[in-house]
């Protein structure tokens, strides 16, 4: 059976994943319309996310919903190039060129879009 995770455990990824997007507190707050102050009472653990701040927070770190369950040895690890790769992709700030370069990376592995 799955561990249940703690409102402290699911704040402390959520600190992780900002931290691995490169987000201030500030600016994450400001990109799912709350305060600074909560984005911290969130990452101790003192307030519970709703499943809506959830998935906007998964939206803007750019990761599944699931990733905030998942205890760190359940993730599988990047190698660096993996990590290079996935941090320079996400910091491409158009749209368009991201979706480019999927549909380039889809086309050199064979594999099909969408």
């Amino acid at each position: 059976m799955a561990k249940i995770l703690t409102n402290s455990e699911i704040g402390a990824k959520l600190k992780k994943l900002r931290e691995r997007a490169g987000f201030s507190q500030e600016k994450l707050a400001e990109l799912i319309e709350v305060s600074r102050f909560q984005i911290q009472k969130y990452e101790r653990g003192q307030d519970a996310l709703s499943p809506e701040k959830l998935q906007q927070l998964a939206v803007e770190l750019t990761v599944p919903v699931q990733e905030f369950f998942l205890a760190d040895e359940d993730a599988l690890p990047l190698t660096l190039e993996e990590k290079l790769l996935l941090d320079a992709y996400r910091a491409i700030p158009d749209q368009e060129i991201q979706s480019s370069i999927l549909k380039i990376a889809n086309i050199a592995t064979k594999k099909p879009i969408g």
